[in-house]
């Protein structure tokens, strides 16, 4: 933050008060309503300007090896358990979580009627954990769940969390339930990254962050991510082959 721009407790600065009203930015404002997941709503679709829809980030990183994975399903078949509905419990308990700490930022009363009851357990585990790191991280929500798209690259991709902190630097948050803080996950927010400054590049990153709140212990696990552009440079590469692979197979 600039010298001499003053500000008060617990507020942003005039400075980036108007940085970010510069591109249609507010911090978010608490607002108390009831917001019901719909856990099978379809996935979000990204779409250019000129109307051509393009995939998420995490769908360009498909063709990444994924060790995790397999092991992972090697222990399912070991336990006579069936691979693809482990997948949806594991992809069901993070889309709750997620909805969860959005509701906590955005001052929402979550309504989970609709959701699977041992889904919520494990995911108010993961949100117990994102609980506890909030508090001790001193951190300011500017943008939450924000949906942004690459014209320059042309994906897409959602960002969990961008907050300041007391020296007014950009951190963007990436919340994951998994068992583990995976290679894959460094190009992810490398893209993220990427797609925020594309769109907003007078509001720099500074900090890139993963978060694995564990939906078992209810503990947290942190990793910076530095140098982020090497790993945008991945990231280019999976985009292309995903491109290519798209291509090919519509011939």
């Amino acid at each position: 933050m600039p010298k001499g721009i003053k500000k008060q407790k617990g507020d942003i600065s005039q400075f980036l008060a108007k940085r970010l009203g510069d591109y249609g930015l507010t911090p978010p404002i608490k607002e108390h309503k009831v917001v019901k997941l719909d856990i099978d709503e379809p996935h979000q679709k990204y779409i250019l300007s000129c109307g051509t829809e393009v995939y998420g980030a995490t769908t360009n990183l498909k063709y990444i090896p994924k060790e995790a994975l397999i092991g992972w399903a090697y222990k399912l078949g070991k336990q006579g358990k069936d691979m693809k509905a482990e997948g949806r419990k594991a992809t069901g308990t993070g889309t709750i979580a997620h909805f969860l700490i959005q509701c906590d930022l955005m001052g929402w009363e979550p309504d989970l009627s609709a959701c699977d009851g041992e889904m919520v357990k494990a995911a108010q585990n993961s949100f117990k954990a994102y609980r506890e790191w909030f508090q001790s991280a001193g951190l300011r929500p500017i943008a939450v769940e924000k949906q942004l798209v690459s014209h320059c690259y042309r994906f897409g991709g959602t960002i969990d969390l961008i907050a300041v902190d007391k020296h007014e630097e950009l951190t963007l948050v990436d919340f994951k339930t998994s068992g583990g803080l995976w290679p894959e996950y460094s190009y992810q927010v490398a893209a993220y990254a990427e797609l925020w400054q594309e769109n907003f590049r007078r509001l720099p990153i500074q900090h890139l962050l993963l978060v694995r709140i564990d939906k078992e212990s209810g503990e947290y696990e942190t990793k910076q991510i530095s140098e982020w552009k090497r790993y945008f440079e991945v990231f280019v590469a999976c985009l292309r082959l995903a491109k290519r692979v798209k291509d090919a197979q519509a011939k």
